[in-house]
């Protein structure tokens, strides 16, 4: 009676395991779906007047914004983690998009020696459109936005770091509205690689986002 107890209580948790693991993909799914219309309006806007002003650069945002939006509805088929260079190939995409409508006010550097690792698909790319669209759009002059990855002897870490706006955490933190997919990020980190997501802002100087993944984790799928 006492083994079948045990079976019965192992059985639950790994149905249990196995629900919290279909909800985090649902709502990274829905995540996907819930693309800012202004931002595809504007950037199509973007692309017919440049048609006219210069084409080799509408050619450029148009193969730009259709790898965006491939790596997007790819992210929907995914149940499992993805190298870090798709999701890598993924921001680069978005952020060359807004890159030409912010016309040279926002600066991008990447420092990315480390790339063998994987992550859920959808951590980085929507880290990095939080951060344009909350901090350095809001910013009068040139923005900067940083993207690094390293490695310890225990995790993968990536940083995504923006000279905007910042926030006052304590306020932010009070408004669960404002958090909605920073939480699915960081609910997909934890039960997919068991990994972590901590970010820091200061007002009127910028944001930090600190991605922490262990090694000790198996990405086989």
């Amino acid at each position: 009676a006492l083994s079948m107890f045990f079976i019965v209580i192992f059985e639950q948790i790994e149905q249990d395991i196995q629900l919290q693991q279909e909800i985090t993909e649902q709502r990274g799914k829905i995540a996907v779906l819930q693309m800012r219309p202004h931002f595809i309006h504007n950037t199509m806007t973007s692309i017919y007047y440049l048609c006219d002003q210069d084409p080799k650069k509408a050619q450029e945002v148009t193969m730009d914004f259709t790898t965006y939006l491939r790596k997007n509805f790819t992210a929907i088929a995914s149940d499992h983690t993805i190298p870090f260079s798709e999701e890598l190939e993924h921001t680069r995409a978005y952020l060359a998009v807004e890159q030409a409508q912010f016309d040279d006010m926002l600066f991008v550097d990447y420092d990315t020696p480390v790339t063998h690792f994987r992550l859920p698909p959808l951590t980085l790319q929507p880290l990095v459109e939080n951060a344009v669209k909350h901090g350095t759009s809001k910013k009068i002059g040139v923005s900067s936005l940083y993207i690094s990855t390293r490695e310890s002897d225990a995790f993968y870490e990536i940083e995504i770091r923006d000279t905007g706006v910042g926030f006052d955490e304590s306020i932010q933190l009070d408004d669960g509205r404002k958090h909605i997919g920073i939480s699915n990020v960081r609910q997909r980190l934890e039960t997919l690689c068991n990994g972590t997501l901590t970010i820091e802002s200061t007002p009127g100087v910028g944001t930090t986002a600190l991605i922490k993944i262990p090694k000790t984790e198996v990405y086989s799928k």
